[in-house]
């Protein structure tokens, strides 16, 4: 007969490689999550049942290129305008209006330059301008 005690076999989890694990998961994701966007800001903003839009009026100032020359027209007009009078011209027509936003439609194939040249313009006008691009779906 064996009468000798069995010693039953303990089995343990090492979890200090666990936790320098997690540690070093959280300091990850910690770090990606500034650096991914600080700036961006998601709001789901309030309903409401009454209200209104603010009308804006805008006037359209197309930039286009035609035999390397660039043509710049204002509204739907089929007079283009030399670029030494755009400032006069735009404020002669921004006159007419209550509140006037310019709506800049260039092509897609005119330098970053030119148009940036226009928005100066504007701004020395102190007109507002929105560049307006083609939705893409």
């Amino acid at each position: 007969m064996n009468l000798r005690r069995h010693r039953r076999k303990e089995s343990a989890v090492e979890a200090s490689a666990l936790s320098d694990i997690l540690f070093f998961l959280l300091l990850f994701f910690l770090i990606m999550s500034t650096l991914a966007s600080a700036n961006a800001i998601k709001l789901t903003l309030p309903r409401a049942a009454t209200g209104q839009t603010i009308p804006k009026q805008k006037l359209n100032l197309y930039i286009r290129e035609e035999n390397g020359i660039l043509k710049y027209y204002i509204e739907k007009s089929n007079r283009s305008v030399a670029f030494e009078d755009l400032q006069t011209e735009l404020t002669a027509e921004a006159s007419k209006l209550d509140n006037p936003t310019i709506a800049l439609r260039a092509d897609e194939t005119i330098v970053y330059g030119e148009v940036i040249k226009v928005i100066d313009i504007c701004n020395k006008a102190r007109l507002p301008v929105t560049a307006i691009v083609d939705k893409t779906k």
